[in-house]
């Protein structure tokens, strides 16, 4: 499997010379908080040349917190670029506006901040009371972000999906989903609509002017862990496991969002399912469960792919050509083409 290569620490990364077109494997230092091992999401900007890498364990309330970081890394050079280090309990979530010109982080601990990719400048911090942020997506004209959450008290009342103004940091809207924990966010491309999936087991379509939804999936017996949106938002997939199999495989679902109809769903032996996500084309999803196993699906031919490499959370580059894979203290490059080749 060709490793292009693995990110690490940017006082080893300077230490070694670079080969070739890419750096050496490398391995993020120990950090005293112990969150050094835990990657919870990746996020690559718009022109696939930076990747942002959410660090931290959810310690939540009923332990002592440790602080997470939001880090930055050049890709070509495995360069850090950014650390930001503020949080209180671990980071979530991390994504880049679509112009390339913000990114955004939200912590355990209730915290969301927005900097400025130019000279990583913050440009607002929120703090969201007796809630986790748990998912982040910007709106396609980058004027909002959208903000799903995890409340630490079940209250069917409170809101857990709010929009801010990126400009401003002012609320926009708050929603409510209905589910304590929501386990995804993204904007369909028309800006008008929002797709927000729960841990629960429901996946809902807002029209965010309005208020109102549209539920698309809503079942007791399946339990989600991920959600994403294909490029051109026609296609919704969200992953976890069915409860009746006691974790022991997990099942993916693709729904057509205009019309809410199931498109194909596939269930295969495994742990619990944590990441989900299409390819920029939608042709492939890869698929990464908790036991650090990843596989690349295609729908359209059911080809399955069982990638050698480990990986716990994933992610596609924009450019199509790298798959990131996150796993332990590591998150290592996998060349597309390459790997399709060999099967």
């Amino acid at each position: 499997m060709p490793v292009i290569f693995s990110l690490a620490a940017e006082t080893q990364a300077d230490q070694k010379e670079l080969t070739g077109s890419h750096v050496p494997s490398l391995e993020v230092p120990d950090d005293p908080n112990g969150n050094a091992d835990v990657i919870s999401d990746l996020a690559f900007s718009p022109d696939s040349k930076i990747l942002a890498v959410a660090y931290g364990r959810f310690r939540g309330l009923l332990q002592k917190p440790s602080p997470g970081m939001a880090i930055v890394w050049d890709i070509k050079s495995g360069k850090r670029l950014a650390t930001f280090d503020s949080f209180k309990d671990g980071v979530s979530s991390v994504v880049f506006s679509g112009d390339g010109k913000y990114l955004a982080a939200g912590g355990y601990d209730g915290s969301l901040q927005i900097w400025h990719v130019t000279d990583w400048s913050r440009q607002i911090s929120v703090n969201f009371n007796s809630e986790s942020v748990t998912a982040l997506d910007f709106s396609p004209n980058n004027a909002s972000l959208a903000v799903g959450t995890m409340l630490w008290a079940e209250d069917s009342r409170k809101p857990n999906l709010h929009l801010y103004q990126v400009s401003t940091g002012r609320e926009i809207k708050s929603l409510r989903c209905p589910a304590e924990s929501v386990i995804g966010v993204d904007f369909l491309p028309d800006g008008k609509s929002l797709i927000c999936a729960g841990m629960s087991g429901v996946v809902q379509d807002w029209d965010i002017e309005a208020g109102t939804s549209r539920t698309i999936f809503q079942s007791k017996d399946l339990m989600l862990f991920s959600m994403a949106l294909s490029h051109d938002g026609k296609l919704i997939v969200a992953g976890g496991d069915p409860i009746h199999y006691k974790h022991k495989k997990w099942q993916v679902q693709i729904w057509d969002t205009e019309s809410g109809k199931l498109f194909q769903k596939k269930t295969e032996p495994g742990q619990m399912l944590s990441t989900v996500r299409f390819s920029p084309d939608a042709r492939w999803l890869v698929i990464a469960s908790r036991e650090a196993k990843v596989k690349l699906w295609n729908p359209s031919t059911e080809q399955l792919i069982d990638i050698t490499n480990t990986g716990i959370d994933v992610a596609f580059s924009p450019d199509g050509k790298l798959l990131a894979l996150a796993n332990g203290n590591k998150v290592t490059f996998l060349d597309i083409e390459k790997l399709l080749d060999q099967e």
